[in-house]
């Protein structure tokens, strides 16, 4: 009896050791796969319940929910901010490497580029139709190349002009000024009766009605913005810049008139997007770029401002909008690649990580109708999505494009070259910028 006792007992125990096993190789077989995230120091706005947040604070939050619902894969994250001058370094010239990234945040122009090198993961097989109808077609396109989205758009700074409402009503023109919360809408003909009157109400010699800047590349896709005004298509159908029509001359004609009027800032070909911000910050400029962001920041200073689209003829006038998202590398490893994907789909899903938008601008229309209330300028600036323009035109040496754009707008400001000459001297230097080999991996 003892023996067969023994024999029970060492049987129950060897079962109990070997579910133990199971359960221990269980665990031990979930595959390990470790994210490397890469994001540029990007500034989300003020987040509520959060406060100030950049992407990195929104991808911290966001690995350590998706860590503790995720069973596919035994995830950890590697999550590092590089400076937006060390794209080239910190993502192109790891590809390929122990230190590549997997997922970066996409504020970057090298998009197109990394795509036709192969490095990018198409991201359609994550975007179900509740997905794609929540966001504009328009943000879809600028996030897609060749009919594939490549990056997932997160959030947006859809840029107007703003207008210190104190200097509208000191000019005598309130009826101009629209309701509040909503965008006003001018055709270019106002734009230049709204300056003028703007300029002869103005006393001070060192306050400007309208922005104007050449210094360098910063702010560049608003001047080309302004290339619209008189009718203009910025480009062709072949996709290559193409200014040098009467209605570009026009425009850059009707640019270099308001530089001689004093409409915009003396020695403007010196000046680069940040001065006129803070002029405009200051009450010394009565018009200047802006978006959400921008309109709160003004208000916290105690300006009163509206906003107003860009120019154009018929009066809908134009916006732009840079689109921030989420991208995967295609490192080789089908693992990574498919966590990644899960990790991005999983931010749409959770409503606290959603609400890392509403510091810029949501790009999902649910997240706007749900906030809208508390935060109005969010369906104005959702309104106005249908007048957006994509100047960026998914190029693939963009970077090389802003480094000649500037310098044409210099020689406008300067006298150098007539609107005509200039508007050759884009389509040349911009064209020929496009035609140079993938930056990427050059």
């Amino acid at each position: 009896m003892k023996g067969k006792r023994f024999i029970c007992i060492l049987l129950i125990a060897m079962l109990v050791l070997a579910l133990a096993a199971c359960g221990t190789s269980g665990t031990e077989s979930k595959e390990k796969v470790t994210l490397t995230i890469k994001t540029t120091p990007i500034g989300l706005g003020n987040i509520p319940d959060v406060g100030e947040a950049e992407v990195y604070d929104l991808f911290v939050a966001a690995a350590e929910k998706f860590k503790a619902q995720y069973d596919k894969y035994d995830v950890e994250f590697d999550i590092s901010r590089y400076d937006y001058l060390d794209e080239k370094e910190q993502l192109a010239d790891k590809y390929g490497t122990e230190d590549a990234a997997d997922i970066f945040f996409a504020g970057s122009y090298n998009v197109p580029a990394y795509v036709e090198s192969g490095w990018l993961e198409p991201l359609d097989d994550i975007i179900d139709e509740e997905l794609r109808a929540d966001i504009d077609e328009t943000i879809w396109a600028q996030n897609s190349v060749n009919g594939k989205v490549y990056t997932l758009p997160f959030q947006q700074l859809q840029n107007t002009l703003l207008i210190n409402k104190k200097m509208m009503k000191s000019a005598g023109l309130e009826q101009y000024i629209p309701e509040d919360n909503t965008i006003a809408h001018w055709s270019t003909e106002t734009f230049d009766e709204i300056f003028q009157a703007l300029k002869e109400s103005i006393t001070d010699e060192n306050t400007f009605t309208f922005m104007m800047y050449g210094a360098n590349n910063q702010g560049d896709s608003h001047i080309m913005t302004l290339l619209r005004s008189h009718g203009g298509k910025l480009y062709d159908d072949e996709g290559k810049f193409n200014v040098n029509t009467p209605e570009g001359i026009e425009a850059l004609q009707w640019i270099k008139d308001l530089d001689k009027r004093g409409i915009t800032p003396q020695g403007a070909e010196n000046m680069e997007l940040l001065d006129c911000v803070n002029l405009f910050y200051n009450g010394q400029l009565a018009c200047c770029v802006g978006n959400l962001t921008n309109l709160a920041d003004a208000q916290s200073k105690g300006l009163d401002v509206f906003a107003v689209n860009f120019p154009s003829q018929d009066g809908k006038g134009y916006a732009t909008s840079g689109t921030n998202g989420f991208c995967v590398f295609d490192n080789g490893d089908e693992a990574k690649i498919q966590a990644a994907k899960d990790f991005i789909r999983f931010i749409y899903t959770d409503e606290d990580l959603m609400k890392y938008t509403l510091g810029t601008q949501p790009v999902n229309r649910s997240i706007t109708e749900k906030y809208q209330e508390e935060m109005p300028m969010l369906k104005a600036y959702d309104d106005n999505s249908g007048n957006i323009v994509d100047n960026i035109n998914s190029s693939l040496n963009w970077q090389g494009v802003r480094d000649v754009f500037y310098k044409n707008t210099q020689d406008l400001l300067l006298g150098r070259k007539t609107p005509a000459q200039v508007a050759a001297a884009i389509d040349k230097t911009c064209n020929a910028a496009l035609k140079e080999s993938n930056p990427v991996v050059d």
